[in-house]
């Protein structure tokens, strides 16, 4: 199933991950319409991944790469998580987000 998603009120982030050979980035998250949530995850394009990082740094959270979970394996592959829960001890949560390119769920 694809959509550009953008009905919603609030999209709350747990958790996004990715590998860096990777073109696709999963976000962990849940959907808060009309005081309804739904948890999904997605597959989303880099660039919305740096959307999603410039807002969450608008919005006077700070990062430090030492903060970030990776795991490098021996055929140089990475894989990189933000946990929100843990880097900030709670999820994100973003207002007036729209996603800019295709996003696929991979669980609703």
């Amino acid at each position: 199933m694809e959509n550009v998603i953008s009905m919603y009120d609030k999209l709350i982030l747990h958790k996004i991950s990715y590998e860096t050979s990777s073109a696709a980035v999963t976000a962990i998250c849940e959907l808060v319409n009309s005081n309804q949530r739904i948890q999904t995850s997605f597959l989303i394009s880099h660039t919305d991944l740096n959307r999603i990082l410039s807002k969450i740094i608008s919005q006077g959270y700070e990062f430090n790469s030492e903060q970030l979970n990776s795991v490098r394996f021996e055929d140089g592959t990475e894989i990189i998580d933000y946990q929100f829960d843990q880097l900030f001890g709670e999820p994100i949560i973003l207002e007036e987000f729209e996603f800019s390119h295709v996003v696929t769920e991979i669980r609703a």
